[in-house]
């Protein structure tokens, strides 16, 4: 959702365990193909590199491994299945998430993946090529208690929340009018520029709670400086993911549709997921711009 969201930036273990797929058969790469690699535009065909942009602080997508530099996660993993299908090499550099889709728009950047959410405002500004469905969890300290499964227990409390994501939405569009609806105060608002900073909110008590993707749990959990839980929460809306493109560039988008199609059919896409433990994120048929086509 961001989807996206929020995360310290090291990696643990586990993501350190779980090297990328393509990494660890860097013996055998998979084919490219070559109708696919003759279907790209001029520009990255001929440069055989695709110019890819993330905010590498959100595990399991993406965050960096020990040396500050590679790249790990089941994102990593895709894209650069989706480099060797394509016959070009992926190069990500990691900013800001608020600066994604306006590197994308400016054409800085060719494409830009970071559990990213199809919305439909999202949708007037770029064009999504999905890939995975995501949702999201409350996450708060263990010893904050009076949040239950009811959404009417977050009214009046303070969430952190990353500029840009979708938790803005969910809070802004969903609770907080909930909240009015049955009589309750709407829920405070602390915004914060980064992931690390909205956890680190939490972690010191400046918040009550974060929204973050269900996904992240594990993660998140290990490399908290306190104990924290999570709860599901009835309301929290379900997203397409989706690889950003601008709008200008649907030779890209096709290409990525179908180079996608092609891991799928392939089993590396199952592969992927399931080694990262993201089953309930498979999307069987992957698209482009669903949220609008195929409403969830």
């Amino acid at each position: 959702m961001r989807i996206k969201t929020l995360l310290l930036s090291a990696v643990t273990a586990c993501s350190l365990g779980a090297f990328s797929l393509y990494a660890q058969a860097a013996d055998t790469p998979l084919a490219m193909d070559a109708a696919l690699h003759a279907q790209l535009p001029d520009k990255i065909r001929s440069s055989k590199t695709l110019n890819l942009v993330t905010d590498a602080h959100y595990p399991p997508c993406e965050s960096f491994a020990e040396d500050n530099k590679t790249m790990v996660g089941f994102e990593p993993d895709l894209w650069n299945a989706l480099g060797e299908v394509l016959g070009v090499t992926v190069k990500p550099v990691s900013i800001d998430f608020a600066g994604l889709i306006p590197g994308v728009k400016s054409g800085r950047f060719d494409v830009a993946m970071e559990c990213i959410s199809d919305s439909l405002e999202r949708e007037k500004q770029v064009t999504f090529v999905n890939y995975a469905y995501a949702t999201s969890e409350v996450y708060t300290l263990a010893t904050e208690t009076a949040i239950k499964s009811d959404p009417l227990t977050l009214c009046g409390l303070k969430v952190g929340l990353q500029t840009g994501t979708d938790f803005e939405h969910a809070i802004n569009e969903i609770y907080s009018p909930n909240c009015s609806k049955n009589g309750k105060p709407d829920i405070q608002k602390v915004t914060l520029a980064s992931a690390d900073a909205v956890l680190l909110a939490l972690y010191s008590g400046r918040v009550d709670f974060v929204l973050n993707d269900a996904a992240s749990v594990d993660d998140i959990k290990k490399k908290a400086p306190k104990p924290i839980r999570t709860v599901s929460m009835p309301l929290m809306p379900k997203y397409y993911l989706g690889i950003v493109v601008a709008h200008e560039n649907k030779q890209l988008a096709d290409v990525l549709l179908k180079a996608m199609n092609v891991l799928i059919a392939n089993g590396t896409y199952n592969k992927v997921m399931d080694k990262w433990d993201l089953g309930p994120m498979k999307l069987e048929k992957p698209g482009i711009n669903l949220t609008s086509t195929t409403p969830l």
